[in-house]
């Protein structure tokens, strides 16, 4: 079965700079997200290795992965709204906004204390699912009433660091509540392009928090990111070496969503397209070709499979096959990240 669509929900408290981060890191102006509940926005993951294949097949097509992005509702003085907690439920993974950086027209900063904050109301709203949950159904699985009385205690005292640590197994019994605490977090630390080069004390204090609660951390600059969003491709390879920067936001956003999530990228390369899919980390062959088409997976024989390394050292499949470096694998290979497959199946 195909993965899902990946979709990371932009949020934080108000004032964080969610939403800049959110259009900066899309390239997109405001007419670009309107009309939506939920401006979203599906980026391409940048992968130096597609665009070398493509030199190489000169397809008439190169199709990167992709990974969409949410803006979603912000926490504030008077909470999160229902309907603002059920859109951020619909995130495959949280990326919590945090202000680190000083403004003339906002209060002090203090990104521990919003972080507190923003959490306090995730984990009240899953409060209440829990325990309408537990009231109200008298005939539920025995697993799921364990489950679910093991969330009771960490959400009433509002630790989300106390929230135990579900396999696949216990996660799909709870998937249907969509409980924000056990979503998949990545903290984001808004800095000023002032603190680019260590981060700042702010995002220091934040980072020491996170590491605790086993929450990755990291910081960008929407400010930095919003200039890059306007400059060409050559500008912003330009600037960014002014500045010091080898990645830009997105690239480590993706990167570091990748790893939360348990994902790579294998490709299929050709003359008609050269194309990037993503599939778990673990995935056997046929799991991946259903990434590209149940058809493919339904009907799986073999898949023929060169790394992405050997193959750029070949230079070309036939050459690759001439070496006897061009293996045919069945149903029990382990995709590898980086693998390049031809599927060969039967429907």
């Amino acid at each position: 079965m195909a993965i899902m669509a990946l979709s990371i929900g932009i949020t934080g408290l108000s004032q964080s700079g969610k939403s800049t981060l959110f259009k900066s890191l899309t390239c997109l102006s405001e007419s670009d997200v309107s009309g939506r509940k939920q401006p979203l926005a599906r980026a391409a993951v940048p992968d130096e290795r597609l665009q070398r294949l493509s030199d190489i097949f000169k397809p008439k097509k190169t199709t990167p992965a992709t990974v969409d992005f949410l803006d979603m509702p912000g926490g504030g003085s008077s909470g999160l709204g229902s309907q603002a907690v059920a859109e951020i439920r619909t995130s495959t993974l949280l990326l919590e906004v945090v202000r680190c950086f000083n403004h003339p027209y906002l209060e002090g900063v203090d990104p521990l204390a919003d972080v507190d904050s923003f959490e306090t109301e995730l984990l009240l709203a899953d409060l209440k699912v829990v325990e309408g949950k537990l009231e109200r159904a008298k005939k539920l699985d025995p697993k799921e009433r364990a489950l679910l009385e093991s969330l009771a205690k960490p959400l009433n005292d509002g630790d989300i660091s106390a929230v135990p640590q579900f396999d696949e197994e216990e996660k799909k019994i709870l998937s249907g509540l969509g409980l924000l605490c056990i979503k998949p977090r990545i903290v984001v630390a808004n800095i000023s392009e002032n603190d680019i080069e260590d981060g700042g004390p702010y995002y220091k204090a934040l980072k020491e928090l996170c590491d605790k609660q086993g929450t990755p951390c990291l910081a960008i600059s929407a400010e930095i990111e919003a200039q890059l969003a306007d400059l060409s491709a050559d500008e912003r390879v330009e600037f960014m070496a002014d500045l010091g920067i080898n990645e830009s936001g997105l690239d480590r956003l993706i990167s570091i969503c990748y790893k939360k999530l348990g994902l790579q990228t294998f490709f299929t390369a050709g003359e008609d397209e050269c194309r990037a899919w993503t599939t778990k980390v673990g995935a056997k062959a046929p799991e991946a070709a259903g990434e590209i088409h149940s058809d493919l997976q339904r009907g799986f024989i073999r898949a023929e499979v060169i790394d992405y390394p050997t193959f750029i050292e070949c230079g070309s499949l036939n050459v690759a096959k001439e070496k006897g470096l061009l293996r045919v694998e069945g149903k029990d290979y382990v995709v590898k990240d980086g693998d390049i497959l031809n599927i060969r199946f039967n429907v």
